[in-house]
């Protein structure tokens, strides 16, 4: 089984827009005890190439369509600055979850985002889901167990 992800996204004017997202109102029998304020992530990913200079792409992730998806829309029509925290945990010694790494994107701002709504027929078990990009000034990752951590600001981000 994949580790599971949970997201907590801030809002310079929204607040906290991940509050409740793991709720039985918001995602229904997907609702997630102890992650109320969190946001369930169904696939991240992200990279930086380097040639001359490092180049910094883009956080994607994938999450249920939620309580968040309204506040979503209106902080990427706005432009808003978010905070970003990215928790994920893995299964420890003993079999309980257990959160070993962070990543954490401050001066973000959302760049693309989509919803996927599957095929009434050929998916019947599907879910929408949205795909969000986000960009970001800057990004911490921390590995909890083994104390390391590492940061690097992307300073020509072009908005």
């Amino acid at each position: 089984m994949a580790n599971m992800i949970y997201v907590t996204i801030k809002g310079e004017s929204q607040g906290l827009i991940s509050q409740g997202c793991s709720t039985l109102d918001s995602i229904g029998n997907r609702y997630q005890n102890g992650f109320e304020n969190k946001i369930m992530v169904l696939q991240f990913n992200h990279g930086l190439t380097v040639a001359q200079h490092v180049n910094y792409q883009p956080v994607n992730f994938i999450k249920l369509l939620d309580k968040s998806s309204p506040l979503l829309m209106i902080a990427a029509a706005n432009r808003e600055k978010l905070e970003l925290t990215f928790d994920i945990y893995r299964t420890s010694s003993i079999g309980s979850q257990e959160l070993f790494y962070s990543i954490l994107l401050t001066g973000a701002r959302i760049c693309d985002l989509n919803v996927n709504y599957p095929h009434v027929i050929n998916d019947n078990n599907g879910q929408p889901e949205e795909v969000v990009s986000v960009q970001y000034a800057n990004i911490t990752c921390r590995h909890h167990m083994a104390g390391t951590s590492g940061y690097c600001i992307w300073d020509e981000m072009v908005y």
